[in-house]
């Protein structure tokens, strides 16, 4: 009996650690699983630590994104109010065009007649001074180019004169600028009748300045239009009490005459006709001065 006494203690023994070991086993295992929901707790708290710290920025941009999203949704709707408006002003504006399609198909003839005379009419009121009615400075540099290419094919002389009424500023102080407007118109009309051919201009270049472009004309023709100019003026006896040469009105012209060649542009001629007419107040006024008397 005490043999198996022995042996039985010494499997309960046995038994014992085994079991022991078994606990200690899952206690080890019971120790790891706290330490990982430690860790997860410990985690846990520093996500909803950065979520608390970072709660408003993250509400300021989704409140500041749905502002966006409402003020895009504004912008459409007035664009699409303003397409539709557009949309109205299209449809209206092609039924008039259409009416407007139809009564130059059923009136072609009275329309073409009518836009024809507007056409001529803005032509002339686009190319003619409307105070003097002579041409302006526009329609004076379309001529004077169009006649500087045509005589720089034929090698023929060209002559520029510029005129300009002595001591006007004096004249308007004295009489009044309405009856400046009227010696200007005088003057203007007086210089125009002293040309004849079709080709000759006389426009009104700026203020109390005159221009005249002769095509064919070399400097003697020239000067002897210059002295109808002078002569054509002299007949208006235009009174003038303010003039310290004459008791009527009277005019300096300048005079410029060349040969066109392709490397020589009109303006030097215009410069030169210029400076003449600078030379002829420098004089004295009341004169003609071109290159043979500077």
């Amino acid at each position: 009996m005490t043999q198996v006494n022995r042996s039985e203690s010494q499997d309960m023994k046995q038994d014992i650690r085994r079991s022991d070991n078994t606990v200690m086993v899952e206690i080890e295992k019971l120790r790891q699983e706290i330490s990982r929901l430690n860790q997860d707790i410990h985690d846990l708290q520093i996500s909803l630590s950065t979520t608390a710290e970072h709660g408003d920025l993250i509400e300021a941009q989704l409140y500041e994104t749905n502002l966006k999203l409402q003020e895009e949704v504004v912008v459409r709707q007035r664009a699409e109010a303003t397409l539709n408006a557009l949309f109205e002003i299209i449809s209206k504006e092609r039924d008039d065009l259409e009416i407007i399609v139809q009564t130059i198909v059923e009136h072609g003839d009275v329309v073409d007649n009518q836009w024809y005379q507007k056409l001529r009419e803005a032509t002339r009121l686009a190319n003619f001074d409307s105070l003097t009615q002579i041409a302006n400075r526009l329609k004076f540099d379309g001529h004077l180019t169009k006649q500087w290419k045509q005589m720089t094919r034929e090698q023929s002389s060209l002559s520029i004169l510029l005129c300009d009424i002595d001591y006007f500023k004096q004249y308007n102080d004295t009489y009044g600028h309405v009856m400046g407007d009227g010696c200007l118109k005088k003057v203007a009309r007086a210089l125009n009748e002293t040309l004849s051919r079709p080709t000759d201009l006389v426009a009104r270049y700026g203020g109390e300045e005159f221009a005249a472009v002769l095509p064919q004309t070399g400097e003697e023709g020239a000067l002897r239009v210059a002295e109808r100019m002078q002569m054509a003026i002299a007949h208006l006896e235009i009174p003038h009490a303010s003039s310290s040469i004459n008791p009527y009105v009277t005019v300096s012209i300048g005079v410029a005459s060349a040969i066109p060649q392709p490397q020589r542009s009109y303006d030097s001629l215009v410069d030169e006709a210029d400076q003449f007419l600078y030379r002829a107040k420098q004089q004295g006024r009341n004169r003609i001065v071109y290159r043979g008397k500077a």
